[in-house]
């Protein structure tokens, strides 16, 4: 038992100066921990919030503009839809089975390409007849024109003949009766020139109509054939090889690439500022936004009773891709007013912000949020987040950030 309490007391003891060797280990550092802000409080200034501290600002060099009201169009946005006046849609003249087509959709071709072809057997016999006819006519007229020539040979002897026997006559040198003979003769030849320069009329004549009928069989024989009127693209192949072709039936269709033209209805109240020739700003969505400076061609001169607006045609430069059909957004001008207007360059998008870098009385930069509008040139409409003599940096690049100073080249 002695034993026993003896190492008890000697364990208590030892424990005891473990705890007072491990406070006064831990009292020092607490009492450091306290003294290190109070120290960094006694050493620092204040600083402002939004301020730099001294000695760490951040100088950049860069563009500044001052922004200003300006006299800025109104915009009237319209959609419509692009047209190509000169398309055409080509049909047959003549009735026949399409032998061949030789184009599809999407297809360029050039004016005079053949498209498609139609049975010409019958057409061909036609030609091969109306040749025949005029070989046998003009071998007509040649023998006529043979007779002609020997009625005329005839008649000049039959003439000579009766003038010397007319004279002969006179000093009584001829009877009476050899006399009448040679005149009879004479009026003889004379008809018989007449009937043969009529019959050579008559196969000149013969001879001109299976010239023409030569002609209208080729050009039966021409119409079995269909060719490209202008420079232009297939838009839609409306037959097959195969199918019977008849006039004025569809066949094929077809746009030129360019002279293309916008269509739409603008209020009758904005009409007063559209004129024709005035150019207008076109975007098409379908060729990734593409914008066009388009002109208006015309507008109509009547209204519509039930929309209260007017047609305007607007022409289209020539745009590679452009296609009728397509969806357009015309931007008319149809006045003025008194407008912010800033770069596209100073505006900043972060994620769904957007906003440009202000300058304030300090020369540094902030980030002010704007709302902009309509885009005009390379410059952008500010709807509201600037005033008038603002200044603003005018391309700000990855030097630029909220709190920078900046020093204005």
């Amino acid at each position: 038992m002695l034993s026993d309490t003896v190492n008890i007391s000697y364990n208590d003891e030892e424990a005891a100066v473990k705890r007072r060797k491990h406070r006064s280990q831990i009292l020092p550092a607490c009492f450091l921990l306290l003294a290190i802000p109070a120290f960094v409080a006694g050493c620092g200034d204040d600083i402002p919030p939004g301020s730099t501290p001294p000695g760490t600002a951040q100088i950049v060099k860069a563009a500044v503009i001052t922004i200003a009201a300006e006299t800025q169009p109104i915009i009237y946005e319209a959609t419509g839809t692009v047209v190509s006046p000169s398309a055409a849609t080509l049909s047959a003249k003549t009735m026949g089975a399409i032998t061949q087509i030789r184009v599809r959709e999407g297809d360029h071709v050039a004016a005079g390409d053949l498209l498609l072809s139609i049975d010409d057997r019958l057409s061909a016999a036609q030609v091969n007849q109306a040749k025949a006819g005029l070989a046998e006519a003009r071998q007509g007229m040649l023998s006529a024109e043979s007779g002609m020539e020997a009625a005329k040979a005839g008649l000049t002897l039959a003439e000579a003949t009766y003038q010397r026997f007319a004279f002969l006559k006179e000093s009584d040198a001829v009877s009476r009766q050899e006399f009448d003979e040679v005149e009879a003769k004479y009026q003889q030849a004379r008809a018989a020139f007449q009937q043969a320069e009529s019959m050579y009329e008559g196969a000149k004549k013969r001879v001109a109509q299976a010239e023409a009928a030569v002609a209208a069989a080729e050009t039966a024989r021409g119409d079995t054939i269909l060719t490209a009127p202008f420079d232009g693209i297939i838009t839609a192949r409306l037959a097959e090889p195969g199918d019977l072709a008849s006039p004025g039936a569809p066949l094929i269709r077809m746009e030129p690439l360019q002279g293309h033209e916008v269509r739409i209805m603008a209020p009758e109240t904005h009409i007063v500022h559209v004129t024709a020739g005035m150019p207008v700003s076109v975007t098409i969505p379908s060729l990734q936004n593409r914008l066009v400076q388009g002109t208006v061609l015309s507008v109509d001169p009547t209204a519509d009773a039930a929309s209260r607006s007017v047609q305007v045609k607007i022409r289209l430069p020539e745009t590679p891709g452009i296609r009728s059909g397509m969806f357009a957004r015309v931007g008319l001008s149809v006045g003025a007013k008194q407008a912010l207007a800033a770069p596209v360059s100073a505006i900043v998008r972060h994620g769904q912000l957007t906003g440009v870098f202000l300058m304030d009385e300090n020369h540094i930069a902030r980030f002010r949020l704007v709302r902009i509008g309509r885009a005009i040139g390379d410059q952008v409409e500010i709807l509201s987040g600037l005033k008038d003599g603002d200044q603003i940096v005018a391309r700000p690049d990855h030097t630029i950030a909220d709190g920078v100073t900046v020093e204005a080249l």
